[in-house]
């Protein structure tokens, strides 16, 4: 069974449980992730301490969902179906306005959207050449290069902090996914974890470790690898199925999401599994967490 999925970005200072009357701590800053309201799927933010849940208003009418903050916080991309109904790549203002195309791929769904640390690429699955490859491309649509050329699923890419290397999850090894490294120009591809249907990537700020959703425990948990594959550690032990986990800039907490039902909440946690908290009580669909980039010092 392969599976993935998509996003990233980030915020998060810690908030000492002495400031706060039920003495919980918390991650301060702001989410972004893929909602549902009356009107369908959509894009909202909210505070990373959980409450102040907004939507962010994309004009567009059709579904959007998987956004990403750019590194400096300007620009947020996001997939959205286009009017054939298959999901394009697209950037917008950091408030949702003046959306455009990023490489439109008529007929042919892409995803995973992923910015290089720089903000000058966006890293993205697509499956425009009939299969499942990963991307890179201009914020503003030029020089779309291919990285990977296999026949497998390439797909959930994930840059690291110094922008060398990128994760991905790929079934090339099988029928299971499992994770890959490359260089940012699609070579040198190496196997990272050998467990059970692993994929969902993300690089932890110093970027010696990285999160991802892995089934090897029976279940669908977040789990956390040395980025030369040492070490490996389930961090989520429920019953739960647990998916897309997300590194905040300051390395202290992650969010991921969870399902307690037939849809998923987000939910925040320590880097080593601790003090997990549930931050969307909706019962309808909160999904694909991001960080917004910390603001520059």
């Amino acid at each position: 069974m392969a599976i993935s999925v998509a996003l990233a970005g980030a915020v998060a200072v810690l908030v000492r449980p002495g400031l706060l009357r039920d003495g919980v701590e918390r991650a301060s800053g702001l989410l972004v992730f893929q909602g549902r309201d009356e009107t369908g799927y959509g894009i909202f933010t909210m505070d990373a301490g959980g409450g102040n849940i907004r939507l962010v208003p994309v004009p567009i009418s059709r579904s959007v969902g998987f956004p990403r903050y750019s590194p400096d916080g300007r620009h947020l991309a996001f997939v959205a179906a286009s009017d054939d109904g298959v999901e394009d790549l697209y950037i917008a203002d950091p408030d949702g306005s003046n959306p455009r195309v990023v490489g439109a791929s008529p007929g042919q769904p892409e995803g995973a959207p992923s910015w290089s640390p720089d903000g000058s690429r966006i890293a993205f699955s697509s499956r425009r050449d009939g299969n499942w490859e990963i991307y890179t491309v201009r914020p503003d649509g030029t020089e779309l290069r291919r990285l990977t050329r296999n026949d497998s699923f390439d797909a959930t890419p994930a840059w690291s902090p110094d922008g060398g290397t990128i994760a991905f999850a790929s079934d090339r090894g099988g029928v299971d996914s499992h994770l890959y490294l490359m260089a940012d120009n699609g070579s040198g591809v190496r196997r990272l974890t050998y467990g059970d249907d692993e994929a969902s990537p993300d690089w932890s700020p110093d970027g010696r470790r990285i999160v991802y959703a892995g089934f090897s425990g029976g279940n669908a948990d977040i789990w956390t690898i040395g980025a030369d594959g040492s070490g490996a550690r389930r961090l989520t032990r429920s019953e739960i199925f647990e998916y897309t986990p997300r590194w905040s800039p300051d390395g202290r907490w992650i969010a991921y999401e969870g399902y307690l039902g037939d849809a998923p909440d987000i939910f925040v946690m320590r880097p080593d599994g601790s003090a997990s908290r549930r931050l969307t009580p909706t019962a309808r669909y909160a999904g694909s967490p991001a960080w917004r980039p910390l603001p520059p010092v």
